[in-house]
């Protein structure tokens, strides 16, 4: 046993209670920033979600640049990732079949959905992204919905964001993605202002028909239709799933908005057809103020609207059907 002077146990009992206070205000603090940035967390209204390594960590590893271009499926993603040596085909369509924890921004709604094929598609925003190569699904598709999530939340027009518009508007940020997948389809066009109002122009059609189901219970594209039909074919014989058969019809039922077939769903199909650009996803939140149900493209893809089916028949059938 070390003998202790009484000044030597006085000065150590001073240290000890130096180094209790010490301690005691770092928990303090730590506390602090906790509930801190909890509290600024759930205030901001921005989900969290996990971001997979950066391509800044390993320089020295090989990446590949890959750019998801608009309309695009998973199914071509999910190629073009195989191309680039970013994953397998396979692995990623695996991925996609879920949406992985963490980003509940995205699949908003998608739980009521029901007879989707693939969980992501219409997920993933069009863009040139960075990528590391020799990954696995999961990874990539991380990758890309980081991408997503970070762009939706700066979408806002007249100072509204994104996710108030889809609240005042009654959807679920699924259905939005839903249905600027369509429009994204109905009106491949660019990013300028004119582009944007065309597409706006052609929401108006889709959201009158949504906001007047009773007489109009059919949005009546044919996107939905061709998502199966073409979009999806090679997929769907690949794992087995064909024409005729009951997976097959259940499928087609569930994506086909247009009333002209037996098997069709009204509304909104079950899921979206393809990733939309930021310009489908803001034609979705803010379209156009119309009286039109009806529209169509001529030959040199100009867009003719109308409010009735009568003219609109009149002027497809005399001057540009094609």
């Amino acid at each position: 046993m070390i003998y202790q002077t009484p000044q030597q146990k006085h000065n150590m009992k001073l240290q000890m209670k130096r180094q209790l206070r010490i301690r005691l205000k770092i928990a303090i603090a730590l506390t602090l920033i906790l509930v801190f940035a909890t509290n600024a967390t759930a205030c901001s209204g921005v989900k969290q979600y996990f971001w997979p390594e950066p391509t800044t960590a390993a320089p020295a590893a090989p990446t590949s640049d890959i750019t998801i271009i608009p309309g695009w499926s998973v199914v071509q993603i999910a190629e073009e990732l195989e191309k680039q040596n970013v994953c397998t085909a396979e692995s990623f369509l695996d991925a996609c079949k879920v949406v992985p924890a963490g980003y509940d921004t995205l699949a908003e709604g998608l739980s009521s959905a029901s007879g989707y094929i693939f969980a992501a598609e219409g997920l993933i925003l069009p863009e040139t992204i960075n990528m590391y190569q020799d990954r696995d699904g999961d990874y990539a598709l991380r990758t890309l919905l980081n991408y997503s999530q970070s762009e939706l939340n700066k979408i806002e027009e007249d100072g509204m964001t994104a996710f108030a518009r889809a609240e005042q508007l009654d959807m679920s940020i699924y259905e939005v993605l839903t249905l600027a997948s369509i429009i994204q389809y109905e009106a491949n066009l660019g990013a300028t202002e004119k582009d944007l109002e065309t597409m706006k122009m052609v929401s108006s059609v889709f959201t009158n028909r949504l906001n007047n189901s009773a007489s109009f219970p059919y949005i009546g594209s044919d996107a939905t239709r061709k998502y199966i039909e073409v979009k999806m074919k090679d997929y769907l014989t690949s794992i087995g799933v064909t024409e005729g058969t009951a997976q097959y019809n259940k499928y087609f039922e569930g994506y086909c908005t247009n009333d002209q077939y037996d098997l069709k769903t009204k509304g909104l199909p079950v899921g979206p057809v393809g990733c939309p650009s930021v310009s489908a996803i803001k034609a979705a939140l803010w379209p156009a103020t119309s009286g039109n149900y009806y529209f169509f493209t001529d030959v040199d893809n100009n867009f003719h609207f109308y409010t009735n089916l009568n003219d609109f028949q009149t002027e497809w059938n005399t001057k540009y059907k094609h």
